[in-house]
């Protein structure tokens, strides 16, 4: 049956991965939602159980079969109605099959079914995952309009994965320079960049990802495009780890054959990608001063993933009261290394941000409902970049940050210590050792973790206990946890992982020493 197929190659692989994103995007819904909806909590119970409604299916059907007898298309769209009910007609209408169960799809992809951010973007996976399945490439305009908004959530990696497998979609790739050609362009990099995220690597074969690759490669505009850059970038990074991602498909060999050949198609690019993507921040930075919008958002973010000294050209652009994208640019400058850099960043947040009087106030235990400080002041985008500019300035900026009343802040500020040998050890260690008793669990993890980066045996212990935990689920986290604060003294505990039988918790685990030692080499050539 229809559903069958869907679940067992769409919904399984996500399965081990939903329960994580949830946790690790719970406090910024947490600050937007009032509660996870029934909605969205059925589609994680669902992942995690593996359980799926077939009946409710079939009940749906027959019920579109008769609708579509006696009033037609409008009958079948007026009786869709959101709430937990939903997943179940969208899935009867991509059994049914025909051209008017693909119209009544693609329409709802225009409608806003729900308030609740993560609600909305699982109606948005659960409406791609049908028009996929009917593999309807007249659809493919409809979710290429609607993507930006599902493309820039926290799953936004799995409605991109069901949008690229559809036919036709390469069409797309060839013509960068249109409105849906860049819709295309955006989602197919958040399908590279979730392969390290727990997209199903069975998306490298349904998606052709390595053909797709070569014809963005040849329909590439003259000189670095941004996005370009951004997907080759990933797409090399993705080399790397073919072997892991080999791994999770087990031995059928028809499939890794094919995952061989797509694999060799960006193989045979590697010397060509590279040579281009030394080359382009050079154009990059030529072009960011006068580029505006989107694109100059695209430009930002290429520069941070190639991390650029871009300070010469974002600092004068920083200072302009009208500037776009300020909060880009400071993730941007966490790269560049003049020493007046990290002057700049303390300076500018001090003259915009009354710290001593924040830190003043009671500690909150829940991030606000709305920002605590105004939405083109990039607080906490400073506070992050900080971690790139080690002083002893700097030190004490983020200690005082630390104890700012928001958690939020009290968490960027913190995750930027321990990235270096404090030079103020006592100052710094005082500062996280209090932390540790924060009202805020999420504030007293990113202490801890600063506490482990600088070798402190009870923290260490407390990460290590999470990667033998019990729960698979708990493990990929921790994984995932110690990769991105740079928890180096726990790399042979995350070897241990990466060959135990759960192929799962084997596949975060190889990801996250992947992510290490790509860290080590980079720092390795930035000294």
């Amino acid at each position: 049956m229809m559903a069958d197929v869907i679940l067992a190659t769409t919904l399984l692989p996500l399965m081990f991965l939903a329960f994580f994103l949830l946790g690790r995007c719970w406090q910024r819904w947490r600050s937007e939602q009032d509660s996870v909806t029934e909605v969205a909590r059925q589609h994680f119970e669902i992942f995690q159980s593996g359980e799926f409604n077939e009946m409710a299916v079939e009940v749906a059907k027959r019920r579109f079969h008769i609708l579509f007898e006696r009033g037609g298309e409008r009958a079948v769209e007026a009786s869709i109605r959101p709430g937990p009910h939903f997943i179940y007609q969208v899935r009867a209408l991509a059994e049914i099959g025909t051209d008017a169960a693909g119209r009544i799809l693609e329409r709802q992809l225009h409608r806003r079914l729900s308030e609740n951010e993560l609600e909305q973007v699982w109606y948005w996976i659960d409406l791609a995952t049908s028009l996929h399945a009917l593999n309807r490439q007249e659809s493919l305009p409809h979710l290429l309009r609607c993507s930006e908004g599902a493309r820039e959530s926290p799953l936004g990696h799995y409605f991109a994965a069901e949008t690229v497998c559809i036919l036709s979609f390469a069409g797309y790739l060839r013509q960068p320079e249109t409105v849906l050609g860049q819709a295309a362009l955006r989602l197919l990099h958040r399908v590279v960049e979730g392969l390290r995220f727990g997209v199903s690597p069975q998306v490298i074969l349904e998606a052709r990802l390595g053909d797709l690759i070569e014809t963005l490669w040849d329909h590439r505009p003259p000189g670095a495009a941004a996005l370009h850059v951004r997907i080759l970038h990933e797409a090399l990074r993705i080399l790397r780890r073919a072997p892991h991602l080999k791994a999770v498909l087990g031995e059928e060999a028809a499939d890794l054959e094919t995952l061989d050949w797509q694999f060799s198609r960006i193989a045979s690019l590697e010397t060509t990608l590279r040579a281009y993507l030394k080359e382009a921040p050079a154009t990059l930075l030529a072009r960011v001063t006068a580029a505006q919008g989107a694109e100059r958002a695209e430009i930002l973010r290429a520069l941070s993933d190639l991390r650029v000294d871009a300070a010469a050209e974002l600092l004068p652009l920083a200072e302009g009261r009208s500037c776009e994208h300020r909060d880009l640019m400071m993730d941007s400058l966490r790269w560049s290394r003049g020493p007046h850099v990290g002057a700049w960043l303390r300076e500018y947040a001090r003259e915009h941000v009354p710290m001593a009087k924040r830190a003043g106030n009671r500690l909150e235990e829940d991030a606000p409902r709305q920002p605590s400080f105004k939405a083109d002041l990039p607080y906490a985008n400073i506070l992050r970049a900080l971690r790139g500019h080690p002083s002893v300035d700097t030190e004490k900026f983020l200690i005082l940050a630390g104890q700012d009343w928001d958690p939020l802040l009290r968490m960027a500020a913190l995750s930027s210590l321990g990235w270096w040998e404090p030079m103020l050890p006592e100052e710094v260690h005082a500062c996280l050792t209090h932390c540790k008793r924060d009202p805020s669990p999420e504030v007293r993890q990113v202490a801890r973790a600063a506490l482990a980066r600088l070798g402190e045996r009870g923290s260490l212990h407390w990460f290590r206990q999470a990667l033998f935990a019990d729960d698979p689920h708990q493990v990929a986290e921790a994984a995932h946890v110690i990769a991105d604060e740079g928890l180096t003294l726990l790399w042979p505990d995350l070897d241990l992982l990466q060959d135990v039988d759960h192929p799962d918790v084997a596949i975060h685990a190889r990801e996250a020493v992947e992510r290490m030692a790509e860290e080590m080499e980079l720092s390795r050539s930035t000294v």
